[in-house]
């Protein structure tokens, strides 16, 4: 004590705070660690259904309709039909009053068209030539040589001479092949640029743009080949309209054609379609690396409100195991080859050594360890925050706020 006497005040005033803040700690820990609760955030163990899906966006496809088109220019004169009437393919649909674009147009497509027809017409009697020389040079071949040595000349030469027919017979018969696609297109051509507008399908005609009296202005001027099209209509078939989505590579091994599905559109966020798969392209494509798998997928039912091109999500099912016992993905706890899940029980937290069957995103199957109804564990939240609902952040700071959770 003599010695203390003779420290000085300064000293002693610093001796006597330091005394002071750490009571005070003591005193702040032991009331903490008696006010603290540790808290836990909690679910039940079910019996259900659980459902493993994948999930893929994409949009409504145009399969189940057809845009009616013209090349033609001028003015609309009459229109044959209104909406929602049934048509069937070739059905006159409107009638084009053409201008001088639309003309000189019309005449260089009949002319395209008349120069394919008598170029088919010009193979196809050449091929009867080719035909005859082939059977003569077969019969010559056949009676006189096939039964000679491959090795003499005559022999050879006879059947170099089969061989060359018959290679000028196969070449020719190609031509006609793509002279008849030639003479087709030519006709659709011929047809986009006439002043009558048919039906393209069978089926029910909706979207008509056009009246009696308004103009369809020139796509192209007479000397451009190209044929933009000018889109007056639409015609519907009854097939149900089908969604096509891609997959990644990780999700498309696990689809199949078949599966179920359930449909959303942005469009009507409140109802679910169902549908299944009905092809899976497993060839797919990449993009800057990354391969997608389209996938189609044909709705169960026909809705005149779903509207190509519209946004859709699907939720692909790949699995299905009913009741059996559920709880959250969130609740298992993995160490090594072990995975247990906690059971809170009277107040009392202990794990339980589990056996995992199927699993989705969010739920898991446990096939054994759990039982239905038992409470399971998700979270534990760390036992910061005192009975009064405050959480120290400092000593010489201010106060937090604590979260809402079940307090046992």
């Amino acid at each position: 004590m003599r010695h203390i006497n003779k420290w000085p005040l300064s000293v002693k005033v610093g001796l006597i705070l330091v005394v002071a803040v750490s009571g005070w700690f003591i005193w702040k820990n032991k009331s903490n660690s008696q006010d603290t609760t540790v808290t836990y955030q909690t679910a039940r163990a079910n019996v259900g259904d659980l459902i493993v899906a994948v999930s893929a966006s994409g949009q409504v496809a145009t399969s189940n309709s057809r845009t009616v088109t013209t090349t033609a220019s001028g003015v609309v004169s009459k229109i044959f039909v209104s909406e929602g009437q049934t048509v069937k393919t070739g059905t006159p649909l409107m009638e084009i009053d053409l201008d001088l674009n639309g003309r000189q147009k019309l005449q260089a497509a009949y002319s395209s068209y008349q120069g394919a027809q008598n170029s088919l017409k010009t193979t196809q009697d050449r091929i009867y030539e080719l035909d005859s020389q082939l059977v003569a040079t077969k019969n010559v071949f056949n009676n006189q040589w096939a039964n000679q040595s491959p090795d003499d000349p005559t022999y050879i030469q006879k059947h170099d001479a089969l061989l060359s027919a018959q290679a000028a017979y196969d070449n020719l018969q190609n031509s006609i092949k793509q002279q008849k696609a030639a003479l087709e297109s030519s006709r659709l051509a011929y047809q986009m640029a006439g002043a009558t507008v048919y039906a393209p399908i069978t089926g029910t005609v909706s979207a008509i743009s056009l009246a009696p009296g308004m103009i369809l202005n020139p796509t192209s001027d007479s000397a451009n080949s190209s044929n933009i099209e000018n889109k007056i209509a639409i015609v519907k078939t009854g097939a149900t309209p089908s969604v096509s989505v891609s997959l990644t590579e990780i999700d498309v091994v696990k689809v199949k054609v078949g599966d179920k599905v359930t449909v959303t559109l942005d469009a009507f966020p409140d109802k679910t379609y169902t549908g299944r798969v009905m092809a899976v392209d497993s060839a797919g494509t990449v993009s800057s690396g990354v391969a997608s798998y389209p996938t189609t997928i044909l709705l169960d039912i026909q809705d005149t409100s779903i509207l190509p091109n519209m946004s859709a999500s699907a939720n692909i099912i790949t699995n299905i195991k009913n009741s059996v016992t559920i709880v959250p993905i969130g609740a298992l706890v993995t160490t090594q080859e072990t995975t247990t899940v906690r059971v809170l029980k009277n107040g009392v937290v202990e794990n339980r050594n589990v056996v995992v069957g199927l699993t989705s995103d969010t739920e898991v199957e446990i096939v054994e360890g759990i039982n239905e109804g038992d409470e399971v564990v998700t979270a534990v939240v760390n036992p910061t925050t005192s009975t009064n609902g405050t959480r120290s952040t400092s000593v010489f700071g201010g106060l937090g706020g604590g979260g809402q959770f079940r307090a046992r």
